[in-house]
């Protein structure tokens, strides 16, 4: 595993979790708190870490799977999948699990779009994040 490509997702990762509390509000850092029995300054700061790893999981990984030959359809196509698959894993089966709840409820509410968001984000942020470094995406 090259670490550069894992460093490449940290600060997308961010910034892409922070949308997705925007979006999905304070709720969310409350049920990521809750989890643990902890507050909701302690869920955003979860949030933030785990967005930050699932950013490098992206670059180190993912990133290199989706080539459709053009930047805007790997944002577009590459994040949408993306963040659903952060959608099943996060919120239909690791959130449930640590709270003892049902698994795979799917339910469509703001943690289904937001996670859709998280995903696009991520990719387009990836994209420019390359192109300011000078960077073709998928290169180190």
């Amino acid at each position: 595993m090259d670490i550069a490509n894992l460093r490449r997702g940290v600060v997308p990762g961010v910034m892409a979790g922070y949308l997705f509390l925007a979006y999905a509000g304070g709720g969310m850092q409350d049920m990521i708190g809750g989890m643990i029995d902890a507050n909701d300054f302690v869920g955003f700061i979860l949030h933030v870490v785990f967005s930050l790893i699932i950013g490098a999981i992206y670059t180190a990984f993912f990133v290199s799977v989706v080539k459709l030959g053009n930047p805007l359809v790997d944002i577009v196509v590459g994040g949408l999948i993306y963040g659903l698959i952060w959608w099943v894993i996060g919120a239909n089966l690791i959130m449930p699990l640590v709270a003892g709840n049902d698994v795979f409820q799917f339910n469509i509410g703001a943690s289904f779009y937001g996670h859709i968001i998280f995903g696009h984000a991520l990719a387009f942020l990836v994209v420019l994040r390359d192109m300011a470094f000078g960077q073709a995406s998928g290169d180190n």
